[in-house]
């Protein structure tokens, strides 16, 4: 929950930037955002502070169980291939995190980070220039899922500072794209993306880990504050440039006009059509700065406190 609440910001910037589609029905033309910084600086213009963590709160709420399911599921698959002495063989300890770390980010992509992406992924579109802005509280125009056409309401002149609610919210998607499309379309790029990224984080964290503790000089000890947050930040690093096109396709298929894609790969190729290589990378930038700074946190964390568990059981 704390890195979530930390880095939120730049979630919200890189999926600002990643929904600019020239195929979207909501690409904005000239007023498409320039760069992160004119994000920032137009999302605090018109919707003030809190406005940077529209759809945060879905992450802070999926965020316990998000841990929990990942961290869990590689534990217990990591005891079961060292019971069966598959992390004794040559190259068998590196083999069997990457395997462990895929199935447990397959776990929480499908049970987890697909719900919660999808709510926050429509949060901030709704938001974008040409957003419909109806998920706040008090109204706003009517995005209809189907037909792409946005519908005035008498509550159009509804101040853009009122604050987005994540149960409005969520009862306003429900209602529009159904319980299949608006909580988890797509699942798939987020599956195969989620796992990708824990499978190299765990393998990175692990071997970069290692390297860090049998350095010369260093006292013999368990890992120290410093040397997880470095893992952590590097495996998380590394993990968000090479997945970087799948989370794009994974944040378009979640948007408000997803509906006009017939599957992933018919919207990396409308992607590709519109912006190149290039678009497949949109947002990268500030994907890194939050993906290092919350695995450094994530896995540090967790260090503490399998030591603690340790020393009390």
């Amino acid at each position: 929950t704390l890195e979530n609440f930390a880095t939120f910001p730049f979630e919200y910037v890189k999926t600002q930037l990643q929904l600019q589609i020239r195929s979207s029905a909501l690409y904005a033309g000239s007023s498409a955002y320039t760069g992160p910084l004119d994000v920032v600086q137009r999302t605090f213009r018109t919707a003030g502070l809190l406005g940077l963590y529209s759809g945060g709160a879905s992450f802070v709420i999926f965020s316990p169980l998000r841990a929990v399911v990942r961290f869990t599921t590689f534990e217990r698959l990591r005891i079961t291939a060292r019971s069966q002495q598959l992390r004794e063989t040559p190259g068998g300890k590196r083999l069997s995190d990457l395997g462990c770390g895929v199935l447990a980010g397959a776990a929480d992509g499908a049970l987890c980070q697909t719900p919660s992406n999808a709510i926050a992924v429509k949060m901030v579109h709704d938001q974008s220039p040409r957003g419909p802005r109806q998920y706040r509280l008090g109204g706003g125009p009517s995005w209809h899922a189907k037909s792409g056409i946005r519908r005035q309401t008498q509550t159009d002149s509804a101040s853009p500072r009122h604050r987005r609610h994540v149960l409005h919210a969520t009862r306003q998607i429900a209602a529009e794209f159904g319980v299949w499309h608006g909580f988890f379309s797509g699942l798939w790029p987020t599956v195969a993306k989620v796992s990708f990224c824990a499978g190299i984080r765990f393998v990175g964290y692990g071997e970069m880990a290692e390297r860090l503790r049998s350095r010369p000089g260093r006292p013999e000890g368990p890992i120290a504050i410093w040397e997880s947050l470095v893992a952590g930040g590097t495996a998380g690093g590394v993990s968000a440039v090479l997945s970087q096109p799948i989370d794009v396709v994974r944040a378009n298929m979640m948007s408000l006009d997803a509906r006009r894609y017939s599957s992933s790969l018919a919207c990396a190729r409308a992607i590709l059509r519109s912006g190149g290589l290039p678009g497949l990378f949109l947002g990268v930038g500030p994907r890194i700065c939050r993906v290092c700074v919350e695995e450094s946190l994530k896995f540090t964390l967790f260090e503490a406190a399998e030591r603690r568990l340790c020393a009390l059981f």
